[in-house]
């Protein structure tokens, strides 16, 4: 059912490299600035750019991520909805260096000063077949920390259950105790499937700063 990506985090914790601006970032560039998740404002994006390149687009967002499982074409039942592994970069060198100067003038800039990196996956399976009634979010995982590590050891273990798993009979199981989550809401639903996959809890929406 699954193809798994040979695309892998970086270890790089934080980005060095300073970009070329002589002046002092006014207050747009940290527009919508994401506290808790993977979207780069535009100053984060400037400094994406040229420590790695262009950041990847992922839907309406921009933000440092990689495809991870990829699904075969599959019209009927069980397939994947998303699945990515996302980065996020605190900052070292001349980069803080320079984010530190141009603070002075605007303190908004200290919100990038104060960045803690970060890794996270996350993965979303859905549930379709011909009957309407029988549509669903079959399983959703997200989970990040601050040290890959402990996301790489997260990955592996979320990796074995997709491949070890055979969706349509859990998405059977699903169907039959479909009294005992649909009137949950998204979170409660993700915690009950979960809890049936003897999984800990999800772990997202970190503390940005230090």
């Amino acid at each position: 059912m699954f193809k798994l990506s040979n695309e892998e985090f970086s270890n790089r914790r934080t980005w060095g490299t300073a970009i070329e601006q002589m002046h002092c970032p006014n207050i747009d560039m940290l527009h919508l600035f994401d506290q808790s998740g993977y979207d780069l404002c535009p100053l984060e994006q400037e400094y994406a750019k040229v420590n790695m390149g262009e950041p990847e687009y992922i839907r309406y967002r921009r933000a440092i991520a990689k495809p991870w499982i990829l699904s075969e074409t599959n019209k009927t039942g069980p397939h994947i909805n998303h699945s990515y592994l996302f980065e996020r970069k605190g900052y070292h060198g001349y980069a803080l260096e320079q984010l530190g100067h141009w603070a002075e003038g605007n303190h908004l800039i200290h919100k990038m000063t104060q960045l803690k990196s970060k890794w996270g996956i996350d993965i979303s399976l859905d549930y379709v077949d011909s009957n309407r009634y029988n549509t669903m979010e079959l399983f959703h995982y997200e989970w990040d920390s601050n040290e890959l590590d402990e996301v790489l050891t997260k990955k592996e273990e979320i990796q074995e259950i997709l491949f070890s798993m055979d969706w349509q009979e859990f998405a059977n199981f699903k169907l039959k105790y479909k009294d005992e989550w649909i009137h949950l809401d998204f979170v409660g639903q993700s915690k009950w499937t979960t809890e049936q996959l003897k999984l800990p809890k999800e772990k997202f929406k970190l503390v940005t700063w230090q």
